[in-house]
């Protein structure tokens, strides 16, 4: 018996406060999340486990902290449950991305597609031609046909709600619309205004719109290429977007240059009333959703969060994810609050929030994201990238949408980068933290390492410490229940010797899902 390769152990935190005879079990292969008094907690860290009581011993065996298994034992479950979702999940659906266009009325200086801009202003003007469309979705329509997903669109740039380019847009949208693709957009949102009549049409849900502080700093970060200033214009367009019913996620990218005004542009957010207007109408719709689950209030939700930007042409501007969070608690917010508003600490805090309602097992995704899975940014010359970060860079893209077929070609390098999983990356195979950082960003990796396909650490381990601790404290507090989530621990066991073999051989999806069907891995299944 030992305990497993795989094992975090942390405080268990009410706040800001440790809580005293406490502490927290956490496994970054099995997901089993786990409450033990704190000397427990010591003796299991050094390993007495003969100090242990034996239901305490039987219950962390069930669960996978301590295990009879070598560390080959359990890396085979790593390269299992990696498999698995290789072959089911990231093969199940298009995670799809469309630029209409590279060019953007802003010239925002730690913008990281500032190589575009090298390229000359025709190529920057090009917009997708209706022969290029035709081929994209004709490609799209045979990926359908063969059982992929194809839910939802993101619009992305260069700025693809530019004015000038509404008919390019309109045409797109249009052919999501008979795919029955849902439409949203990341947007810096200067002409949104001129596309609420769009919005309107497409049933446009949501769309990220970013301002980098109040008008005096977000002018100089945001900036127009002709110099006009983009503050007020931007706001005032969220304003009408909201009372459109369109909800916006406001994003603030956080540099040395104005992470000390965090406060402020939260002061003049709440001066304008988007906070207030915001918990009135979250009450409305609580009390409409008594009499009809599926009501929604006129005006839509309206959220903000921050994000540390990378400016990887000056790094010493750059400033921590926890910066950020020390910056929200130094004004205010509880920790749990500051979480809650920080892009990194906040995906955490949500994934555990879920896993604590135990109506299904811990994720095994063993990509970072969907550049490993479905994902597909094509550009408007019909190029494929499998990253924002790495559009407009030929050497990146991963294939070709073919006018003359309605295909999608693809190259080598596509393949590559499918198998970017946690199972295949050696740096990452005996971490504990596998299932939780999941190998980090490769666009990261390659400003690091110089290599997409190596690990990206970055501050996973100090966000996801910071983050457990005190979500998981507070779950406990008020259900003192000890086993916080699912553990994978129980359905890999349970498989047989045949079984695991099968899944390790076939390539066939559909023999495969018959077998995680029967383990009941997924919720859906």
């Amino acid at each position: 018996m030992r305990r497993s390769t795989y094992e975090i152990i942390l405080p268990l935190m009410d706040g800001e406060k440790e809580i005293e005879d406490r502490a927290l079990l956490v496994n970054g292969l099995y997901g089993a999340i786990d409450v033990v008094k704190k000397d427990e907690a010591e003796k299991f860290a050094a390993g007495n486990f003969a100090g242990l009581p034996f239901a305490l011993k039987e219950r962390l065996m069930l669960r996978g902290h301590l295990t009879r298994k070598d560390e080959a034992g359990e890396l085979a479950d790593l390269a299992l449950l990696s498999r698995i979702y290789r072959i089911i999940p990231a093969r199940s659906g298009v995670g799809l991305v469309i630029m209409p266009t590279y060019d953007c009325n802003f010239r925002c200086p730690y913008c990281f597609e500032q190589h575009r801009l090298k390229k000359g202003q025709s190529w920057l003007d090009r917009t997708m031609t209706d022969e290029m469309m035709d081929a994209v979705f004709a490609a799209l329509s045979d990926y359908r046909k063969r059982g992929y997903a194809l839910n939802e669109c993101a619009l992305y740039g260069g700025e693809p709600f530019l004015e000038k380019n509404l008919p390019v847009t309109e045409k797109i949208a249009d052919r999501c619309k008979a795919l029955g693709m849902k439409i949203d957009a990341i947007t810096n949102g200067y002409d949104l205004a001129s596309y609420i009549g769009f919005m309107e049409k497409y049933e446009v849900e949501q769309i990220q719109v970013t301002v980098d502080g109040t008008a005096e700093i977000n002018d100089r970060r945001r900036v127009h290429k002709d110099g006009l200033p983009t503050y007020e214009r931007i706001l005032s367009n969220v304003e009408l977007a909201l009372a459109h019913g369109v909800s916006v996620r406001l994003r603030v990218n956080v540099g040395r240059e104005n992470l000390r005004s965090i406060g402020s542009l939260i002061d003049d957010l709440k001066a304008r009333g988007f906070i207030e207007k915001e918990e009135k109408r979250a009450a409305e719709e609580a009390e409409l959703k008594k009499t009809d689950k599926g009501a929604k209030t006129r005006r839509a939700h309206f959220s903000y969060y921050f994000k540390a930007a990378n400016d990887d042409a000056h790094p010493e501007k750059n400033i921590s994810e926890q910066d950020i969070v020390d910056e929200l608690m130094k004004y205010g917010f509880t920790a749990e609050e500051a979480i809650d508003r920080q892009s990194q600490y906040s995906v955490f805090a949500n994934g555990l929030r879920r896993l604590f309602q135990k109506e299904e097992y811990p994720p095994f995704n063993a990509g970072f994201c969907g550049s490993e899975a479905g994902m597909m940014v094509v550009d408007p010359f019909g190029k494929v990238y499998p990253c924002w970060d790495a559009v407009g860079k030929d050497n990146d893209a991963v294939g070709f949408a073919d006018p003359a077929t309605g295909r999608f070609f693809w190259s080598f390098v596509k393949a590559k980068w499918r198998t970017r999983t946690v199972d295949l990356m050696k740096a990452c195979q005996l971490c504990p933290y596998a299932f939780i950082c999941r190998g980090g960003c490769a666009s990261r990796a390659m400003n690091e390492h110089g290599d997409y396909f190596r690990e990206y650490c970055g501050e996973t381990k100090e966000i996801f410490a910071f983050t457990a601790s005190r979500i998981a404290g507070k779950e406990w507090i008020q259900k003192r229940e000890d086993e916080l989530s699912l553990s994978l621990a129980g359905p890999v066991s349970r498989m047989t010797e045949a079984e695991r073999e099968t899944i390790m051989a076939t390539a066939n999806q559909k023999e495969m899902f018959e077998i995680v069907k029967a383990m009941g891995l997924f919720s859906e299944a």
